[in-house]
């Protein structure tokens, strides 16, 4: 495959504190995905990423992932949640992903793993980044760094497997096209996200994908 890496892992692991926070989290299988040479600085454990950083603004990294369900050509979708309502930033709306830990095997790891716990679905390539990263502090003073990734599933994994929600962080989900995400509203629901550039980013995605 031009441009690609293929990546095989036996097992992923979480930390005790992502076990805890939710016993109805699904349980991650052995992820096989490629990537594009493009995001091979990503396939590195965060320590690493970091300590090649010294003088970085930030010491902890977050990925999401921009999954397109691309079945009609004409009209992509992009995948959307909600989170729930007894959850930071309650009845916002987002792409999968969350944070780097400690023992992800990569940062890409992360952001397949943080797919399958949030969403059930398991990323078969990660491709280049969409938009630039941003950066966010969080109420106990630690600065992050999110990256943005484009996914893809299997040809038939949206129809046959589904998305499968981790109530305790999502509540709904959509795929949302382009105008809908730009009309803020899918499905009659009214699309508030998280933040600004998650909706930018979210709109870059489209492009990102007709670029392919």
């Amino acid at each position: 495959m031009n441009g690609c890496v293929l990546f095989h892992v036996a097992s992923v692991t979480t930390t005790p504190e992502a076990i805890s926070k939710s016993s109805t989290m699904l349980q991650g299988p052995g992820f096989i995905f490629s990537h594009h040479t493009s995001v091979a600085a990503f396939a590195v454990p965060k320590a690493a990423y970091l300590a090649a950083r010294k003088n970085a603004s930030f010491g902890y990294i977050a990925t999401s992932t921009l999954v397109m369900d691309t079945s009609i050509a004409s009209s992509p979708r992009i995948l959307l949640l909600q989170r729930a309502a007894s959850d930071e930033d309650a009845n916002k709306w987002e792409p999968p992903g969350g944070a780097c830990d400690d023992d992800d095997e990569t940062i890409l790891h992360a952001a397949a793993r943080e797919l399958w716990e949030e969403a059930g679905l398991q990323a078969t390539h990660i491709g280049g980044q969409v938009g630039d990263p941003y950066f966010f502090t969080l109420d106990d003073g630690k600065k992050v760094c999110q990256f943005n990734f484009a996914v893809s599933l299997s040809a038939d994994s949206v129809i046959s497997s589904g998305v499968k929600l981790n109530p305790e962080e999502h509540q709904r989900f959509v795929w949302a096209t382009e105008s809908e995400v730009k009309a803020r509203k899918a499905d009659g629901v009214d699309l508030d996200f998280t933040r600004r550039e998650v909706e930018l980013t979210v709109l870059l995605a489209f492009d990102h994908f007709r670029a392919k």
